[in-house]
């Protein structure tokens, strides 16, 4: 397995992209979504990250970053986190998770934090996610 930085277009890891928002009950993303984010990609505005077994693409994760008052440094939102269903139990999600807290420490990004279901949160404590900052809300102009 290689894990590793996203470099060509979006649509390369569309199936990872669809099983998750499928998983999550979200409508998967349209071909105007798709440029959208390969524009995010372009500009840096957020990082995708896959994971790889010999030519497919069996796992994926995102962080978009951000300025934090946490500990007024870099932090970033961990997204998209997605493992292909037949890949599971087998620690990929966990090196990939490690990968990312390594790639983070290497690219000034002190903090993470990921937004998840009640289900999810004893898992990302596993990975790594410890520190409880209470809820997550959104807004969105969109709704």
């Amino acid at each position: 397995m290689v894990i590793e930085q996203l470099k060509g277009e979006v649509k390369m890891i569309k199936t990872l992209l669809d099983g998750y928002k499928s998983e999550i009950g979200e409508e998967v993303l349209t071909e105007a979504h798709i440029l959208a984010l390969e524009k995010a990609i372009l500009q840096n505005d957020i990082i995708f990250f896959v994971a790889k077994y010999e030519q497919e693409y069996i796992a994926m994760c995102s962080i978009s970053k951000t300025f934090s008052t946490f500990n007024c440094k870099y932090s970033g939102v961990f997204e998209d986190f997605y493992v292909v269903p037949k890949y599971r139990k087998q620690g990929i999600a966990k090196s990939l998770v490690e990968f990312i807290f390594n790639y983070c420490s290497k690219n000034y990004i002190y903090s993470l934090w990921v937004g998840c279901a009640d289900c999810d949160v004893e898992m990302y404590k596993h990975l790594g996610f410890e520190i409880p900052l209470g809820n997550l809300l959104t807004w969105s102009s969109e709704f």
